[in-house]
């Protein structure tokens, strides 16, 4: 049955499940709302959005935290296939939503998070530094000189991820689309870095395969790919300052080159993950931080931290680090072998997704030491360094999550954190309901001044209950940048509620009622009234009339007019808010008769009409002077039958109406003869 999941012989459970709509349309969730995670009948969690984005390939992902426990879901969606991990490291459970690459049938997967098909790495590798580096870290220093950088400030690291020709067979057929299996990978790096308080985010600015083969010796490997042409061109072409290369090997986890200068090396900012673990682990942060210089734990019997460096000499503090929690469960940080044969006291931990850091508690204990096990605080100090590998001559720009989400505006911003060596003339940020917004094409746009540093924008006249996608922009002489998308969701319009009210007159070509608006719901009503058909369910799209009686919440009454005499009206109150228009109950009601005949007429002429008043009624003729020639009163209530004699008229024109408080017609008549 799951012949497309590798472990399925360590499967408790499975099911065919359908996905919450929203996510297999791949619209978007609105970060800090809450979702709820109907796993199986038995297993329910809630769970909150912390981030919400789309990368460049547009595969959208969503990190949340579990609430109820300490973990952690991925959401990746692209195409027609979702990939789902959630993560329960205290429960030691796994849980996995993956489709079926035939018949995109989504399965909900159930297994001990120890049973993951997960390899420890392979230890760094530190080559030989070589003259040209020198001249790269001097490029850096004069970069940064004047930029005023420092660990609060937050960097933005640009990775370009390479998946060999094995790995795009293996994430198409067994790990739920390789495109999901990028993005899972980099959410999860991503959520490493926001739990450990680096102010640091990573960016995948460029994905491709190409054709490699795997030697089996992955360290062999990853000097292949660290002296490829081919790979140094696409990393120049997309200003890549990180490489990671997926690929399928079964002889370790990753493998990835360990950085010992705090100046930095571009030229060794290259690592392999290993394609089968990237998507359901931490391998891929946990390789490109030996990139930045983060090491294992320093009590490992095999190749342990922390980094030792040759030009930060008070730095002993670049290691891992295990704890024992207040639940008395055993954790380690993603630089930490987990095994507990790796170390004297035998005890296996669990990774949790966190680079050591003592002032982070997980389980209510600091996940670092000050003095050995703070990657942390290495990633803060060089975040800026390793964001500088590549330079491009565009601003740096990032973009603020979005936050105060209304109805039709919400918060964003961002911070351009180096100009690229010209002045920024204008920054803001591009929105629209279409992903990638640029200048020329978008729904919005905000102008948030010049220069560096970080601004706040307001967006403004959005639509309720739509996905949108927002990005910083800076514009300088060497033309426009932009910040990593962020997608938000607009709050949901709920509708008003209104009630009809039964008519309080009627006429023959007119009638009064009202409605009222019990509930405005969470926007303004902006239009409220009547609307009326000869047909049932009349609406504001349907309809022979309608009336416009203010607005907001409250009573009011309507005139009904232009109505044709003896008909069947079917009638409703309606109110519009943002969410839409509501309609109340629908009554009915017939309009009076009141007719004459005939017309032309010689010598008498019939009237017959219904009277409802309460008050004297008259029958009155006029010529087209406007003198009265019959006045005829009627007492009579209900319906009315009258023979007017008018033989003593001269021929011509005449008009008739019924006087009375209630309107009639007016009926121009022909008299015949003389």
């Amino acid at each position: 049955m799951l012949h497309f999941f590798e472990q399925r012989d360590a499967v408790k459970r499975f099911a065919v499940i359908e996905l919450n709509p929203m996510l297999k349309s791949g619209e978007t969730f609105t970060t800090e709302s809450d979702i709820a995670l109907n796993l199986f009948e038995d297993v329910y969690y809630t769970a909150s959005i912390s981030r919400s984005d789309m990368n460049i390939n547009g595969t959208l992902s969503f990190t949340a935290s579990v609430n109820e426990t300490m973990g952690y879901a991925i959401f990746t969606h692209h195409g027609s296939r979702s990939l789902v991990t959630v993560y329960l490291p205290s429960a030691g459970m796994y849980y996995k939503i993956i489709s079926d690459p035939v018949t995109l049938d989504h399965y909900l997967i159930e297994m001990d998070a120890r049973d993951r098909d997960i390899l420890e790495s392979a230890p760094p590798i530190i080559p030989e530094f070589k003259e040209e580096g020198i001249l790269e870290q001097k490029r850096i220093q004069e970069h940064l000189k004047n930029q005023d950088l420092g660990p609060d400030d937050w960097a933005n690291v640009d990775v370009m991820v390479l998946y060999t020709t094995g790995a795009e067979f293996w994430g198409e057929n067994f790990g739920g689309g390789i495109e999901n299996v990028v993005a899972a990978a980099m959410a999860n790096a991503q959520l490493v870095l926001d739990n450990s308080e680096t102010l640091m985010t990573i960016t995948l600015v460029h994905s491709e395969v190409f054709n490699f083969t795997e030697t089996g010796n992955t360290g062999n490997d990853l000097g292949t790919f660290a002296q490829s042409g081919h790979i140094a061109g696409l990393r120049n072409q997309y200003n890549a300052d990180l490489v990671s290369v997926f690929a399928r090997v079964s002889d370790v986890g990753g493998v990835g080159y360990l950085l010992t200068t705090k100046n930095g090396r571009p030229e060794i900012g290259y690592s392999v993950t290993r394609i089968q673990q990237a998507a359901d682990g931490y391998t891929h942060i946990h390789e490109m931080g030996h990139n930045m210089g983060c090491h294992h734990h320093w009590q490992q019997n095999f190749q342990p931290g922390p980094t030792i460096w040759q030009d930060w000499t008070e730095n002993y503090w670049s290691g891992g680090w295990r704890w024992q929690g207040s639940d008395g469960g055993y954790y380690s940080s993603v630089m930490t072998y987990t095994s507990g044969s790796f170390y004297d006291d035998g005890i296996t931990h669990t990774e949790v997704p966190y680079f050591s850091n003592p002032d982070v508690l997980y389980m209510n204990v600091p996940a670092g030491d000050y003095n050995y096990g703070n990657n942390a605080r290495t990633l803060s100090e060089i975040k800026h360094v390793i964001a500088s590998y590549r330079i491009s001559d565009l601003a740096t720009v990032f973009t603020y999550t979005v936050s105060e989400i209304g109805l039709v505006d919400a918060f964003a911003g961002g911070e351009i954190t180096n100009d690229g060596g010209s002045t920024v003339i204008q920054r803001g940020v591009v929105w629209s309901s279409s992903p990638n917004p640029t200048i020329e094409e978008n729904e919005g746009m905000t102008d948030n001044g010049q220069g560096t540093g970080a601004f706040t924008s307001v967006l403004e006249n959005l639509a309720p209950s739509t996905d949108y996608f927002v990005s910083a922009y800076a514009i300088t002489e060497a033309g426009v940048s932009y910040g990593v998308q962020r997608v938000f969701q607009t709050e949901v319009a709920t509708m008003a509620r209104v009630r009809t009210q039964e008519m309080s007159s009627i006429s023959y070509n007119s009638a009064r009622a009202g409605g009222e608006v019990l509930e405005t719901g969470n926007s303004n009503v902006s239009q409220r009234g009547l609307v009326w058909n000869t047909r049932s369910s009349p609406s504001l799209a349907n309809n022979v009339g309608f009336s416009i009686d203010g607005e907001g919440k409250g009573g009011f009454e309507s005139l009904i007019t232009g109505l044709e005499p003896e008909t069947e009206y079917y009638f409703r109150a309606y109110a519009t808010n943002l969410g839409g228009t509501v309609y109340g109950t629908t009554f009915t009601f017939t309009t009076l008769f009141a007719r004459i005949y005939p017309n032309p007429f010689t010598d008498r002429i019939h009237v017959e009409f219904k009277n409802e008043s309460q008050k004297g009624v008259n029958i009155v003729i006029t010529d087209t002077r406007g003198q009265v020639v019959i006045r005829m009163p009627v007492s009579e209530q209900g319906d009315v039958q009258r023979t007017v004699n008018v033989a003593h008229l001269e021929g011509g024109i005449y008009l008739l109406t019924v006087e009375s408080e209630l309107e009639f017609p007016v009926w121009q008549m022909l008299k015949l003869g003389r």
